[in-house]
């Protein structure tokens, strides 16, 4: 997914959890530009979740061995696939309704 595509409330209001739970700020500023953090696991997550949505959940078998030699589960990869889902119905609303975006979030606002 290019950035620019990225829905500005749902950028602010991840970037803003991330940052909460202490994911480093390198981190969450490289998923932001669409680039996969340097930790190795968020990598790894980043990185399945980007591809389910380019490819429009027709993953290889490469893609999820390369998910699954990182040190995650099958258990982890049905999460991810969760995760996609519920991101894209919240994608979509927020392309389509343009929320305000709250105050607690707007420090992070996606500029894309």
């Amino acid at each position: 997914m290019a950035p620019a595509s990225r829905n500005p409330w749902a950028v602010a209001f991840h970037t803003t959890l991330a940052l909460r739970e202490g994911i480093d700020p390198a981190d969450v500023l490289a998923i932001r530009e669409g680039r996969l953090p340097k930790d190795s696991n968020f990598a790894a997550l980043s990185g399945l979740a980007k591809t389910m949505i380019e490819k429009r959940g027709r993953l290889s078998d490469e893609d999820v061995n390369r998910f699954l030699a990182a040190g995650f589960g099958k258990d982890h990869l049905l999460e991810v696939i969760a995760a996609v889902a519920a991101s894209t119905i919240t994608n979509y609303t927020g392309n389509i309704t343009r929320p305000p975006l709250d105050a607690p979030f707007q420090e992070h606002t996606w500029q894309g």
